[in-house]
């Protein structure tokens, strides 16, 4: 690909968006984590641990709370996250003559904005809304295995949320569930994609229900010593029933569930703007599968202005830590459509494909 072309068109993303935009924030400032938490990357996905000595940057007057969350009032919805936190300053804009957008990894630890989110416990999940002023009103049905399941009833910072194909209106729709988690999440995608002339977030999905059988994680409660007893005397007693120096068959293991089952993951089909520029993954995103999504060798194959704004957006928002994974048409087949952003609540890593 020459270069002429490729500058001409990243000329024209930049028109697209409506020149440079502010400097915006994706996250909320001076944030503790309330614990550390544990986790590790899926078969493939090259972890990035924490640096030697990392902490959670300290609060202006918020801290730990006694119900395991984090009190996130001294925030202001948002910083600047070019100060060292593990974020990236999401206002460098993309593009240039030297080609693509500048990338850089995000480096997990503590004080990451997925992290942050995936740390709060529901009482402090719902005071942050709360505090946020996020247009929602709580699920009561339709979601079991989320943990605090809430629906938004309307747009953040502008943006609308808005479920493509669902045949339910979004009071009523499974889809359009989402952990409180996650909303707070999508805030700050808002927030960002806000300042791209962005107005509408077109998704697939956010949550979905789990396959029968599926059961929501919890962490292991310690071992008392009845029921160590009764495991012992339950083995001795399949023991009898089984041949002799035959074990008793093993119980196959719950299903897990999926981000989408826990209403923490979004699949976002297309970006609206403004002036009602669609940019549509599917048609606009030209990648390859097994190519990276950012960074050398990102190009897309056609550099039309909308294939140069959706990889400036989704390289931003990778490089902020907003979010445990981020995977695009790059990744496979079952994503040529959409783009997958999830928190996972006990993950120490970060996934761009």
């Amino acid at each position: 690909m020459s270069a002429l072309p490729y500058r001409r068109a990243l000329a024209v993303g930049a028109a697209l968006l409506g020149g440079a935009a502010l400097l915006t924030s994706l996250g909320v400032a001076s944030l503790r984590r309330a614990e550390a938490e544990r986790g590790e990357a899926p078969a493939g996905a090259a972890a990035t641990p924490a640096p030697a000595g990392a902490a959670a940057a300290p609060g202006d007057g918020g801290g730990a709370r006694a119900d395991g969350g984090v009190d996130l009032a001294d925030g202001d919805g948002g910083a600047d996250l070019a100060d060292g936190d593990g974020g990236a300053d999401l206002a460098d804009g993309g593009g240039g003559d030297a080609g693509p957008a500048r990338f850089e990894k995000p480096v997990w630890s503590a004080a990451s904005r997925a992290a942050t989110y995936g740390a709060l416990s529901s009482n402090a999940c719902d005071r942050e809304m709360k505090r946020r002023r996020i247009p929602h009103a709580a699920a009561a049905r339709g979601a079991p295995l989320v943990d605090r399941p809430v629906r938004l009833t309307g747009p953040l910072h502008g943006v609308t949320f808005r479920g493509d194909g669902v045949a339910k209106p979004r009071s009523t729709s499974v889809f359009d569930i989402a952990d409180c988690r996650l909303v707070l999440a999508l805030d700050d995608l808002a927030a960002f994609l806000a300042t791209r002339g962005i107005t509408e977030v077109v998704h697939v999905s956010m949550h979905r229900p789990a396959p029968a059988g599926t059961v929501a994680p919890k962490k292991a409660p310690a071992k008392s010593k009845a029921k160590a007893k009764a495991g012992k005397e339950a083995a001795k007693g399949a023991g009898k029933a089984a041949k002799p120096g035959a074990r008793a068959p093993k119980e196959p293991a719950p299903a897990r569930p999926s981000q989408h089952a826990l209403g923490l993951a979004i699949d976002v089909a297309a970006l609206v703007m403004a002036d009602g520029t669609r940019l549509d993954v599917k048609a606009d995103w030209h990648g390859a599968i097994g190519a990276p999504p950012c960074g050398p060798g990102s190009e897309p194959k056609e550099p039309s202005p909308q294939a140069l704004v959706l990889r400036e957006i989704i390289c931003a928002v990778h490089a902020s830590g907003l979010f445990n994974v981020v995977l695009t048409p790059n990744a496979n087949e079952a994503h040529a459509d959409h783009f997958h952003f999830d928190i996972k609540r006990d993950a120490r890593y970060f996934l761009l494909e």
